[in-house]
């Protein structure tokens, strides 16, 4: 599998996008331990559906995919990045299917915002309130070796 995340922690791979870039290193190491998800996609599996694309920015961190918008399509590699609020009334209705086993972070729009608020007040976030999300009912958080937390589904 193409992976960036062998060489460089995800917070360095979040450095590289505009909406992080204002954020120090350690204010991003401690925000993908704290609350960002991973999401594991098997070969040929939709990430996002036309129907169903979330406000959550997913960031490829190992893998491939293509995100097809009908006439536009566009192959997605680690480090690329799709998806989030951007604001703006009209959304892009995409698709993007994983080419080969893929791996990508999600963020969603509220702890974006979070980390954006703390990032400019010059607070580092582990000082900032943050206010837990709710979990999907089965599924539970699950952290992990690689700083990562994942979601998997619970016993019950």
């Amino acid at each position: 599998m193409n992976t960036v995340a062998d060489t460089r922690t995800y917070a360095e791979i979040l450095q590289d996008i505009p909406a992080f870039s204002s954020c120090t290193p350690d204010a991003l190491d401690h925000f993908v331990t704290e609350r960002v998800f991973t999401m594991h996609t098997a070969s040929g599996r939709e990430i996002c559906s036309r129907t169903n694309m979330s406000h959550n920015l997913y960031v490829v961190v190992a893998g491939s995919a293509l995100l097809d918008a009908g006439d536009v399509r566009v192959a997605l590699e680690p480090g690329d990045y799709f998806g989030g609020d951007s604001g703006h009334h009209d959304t892009l209705a995409a698709s993007v299917v994983a080419e080969e086993d893929t791996e990508v972070l999600v963020i969603s729009p509220e702890e974006l915002a979070r980390l954006q608020r703390a990032a400019s007040r010059r607070h580092h976030p582990s000082n900032a309130e943050w206010i837990p999300e709710t979990t999907p009912p089965g599924l539970r958080l699950v952290r992990s070796r690689r700083r990562m937390a994942v979601l998997e589904r619970s016993a019950s």
